[in-house]
């Protein structure tokens, strides 16, 4: 399990103070609202790596950072409510052997593929505002020589800021904390944290 779980929560803290800093003087903004649009976006997502311990111990099972990219599709109920989904693919470096086989050591490059549908609340109704988020999904590793091959739940909490730039066009970034259920043999669940971007483009 990760030992920085204290930096992780700074990092948010901090995302969703500047994000109410920089919102200060936008809540009077011309007569525009993003409800009942819907949304298309290409995103990024930074995972951090982790390690974990498998058979009681026995084994370590280590997995490097690694970037993600992929793309979503969302919807606005209202000027705070939105809800998305994503799916996100990438390849992360895992040592210490395999996720299934620790018996098998070595060095290994795992596929990596993130499903996410996410809950976001945009705290303010202006163009910039912070919003916090929180979901669920699916986190998939696979590498085909070693025969790993597992699927399991996630879960994420994230903080940030959204900026509709303009009436069709927002940006998102938002710090996320990401947790797998326990892979096959593991000791305990798998951990990831880091930056998501994503470029929204709005439509009606």
């Amino acid at each position: 399990m990760k030992k920085q779980s204290c930096v992780r929560w700074k990092w948010i803290i901090a995302v969703v103070l500047v994000s109410l800093a920089a919102s200060t003087g936008y809540g009077q903004d011309k007569p525009w609202s993003r409800a009942l649009r819907g949304e298309l976006y290409p995103s990024f997502q930074m995972l951090s790596g982790d390690t974990v311990t498998a058979w009681d111990g026995a084994n370590r099972v280590e997995l490097d950072e690694a970037p993600t990219f992929g793309a979503g599709l969302g919807f606005n109920f209202n000027d705070h409510l939105n809800l998305n989904t994503e799916v996100l693919f990438g390849s992360m470096d895992s040592t210490q052997g395999s996720i299934v086989t620790p018996a098998s050591h070595g060095h290994q490059t795992v596929g990596a593929f993130l499903w996410n549908v996410n809950l976001d609340y945009n705290i303010l109704k202006s163009r910039l505002t912070p919003l916090i988020t929180g979901g669920a999904g699916l986190f998939r590793v696979h590498e085909g020589e070693a025969h790993i091959c597992e699927s399991h739940a996630a879960g994420n909490l994230g903080a940030g800021v959204r900026w509709d730039m303009t009436d069709s066009v927002a940006l998102r970034v938002v710090y996320r904390w990401i947790w797998v259920q326990e892979f096959a043999h593991a000791d305990d669940p798998f951990e990831f944290d880091g930056l998501s971007a994503s470029l929204i483009f709005m439509f009606k």
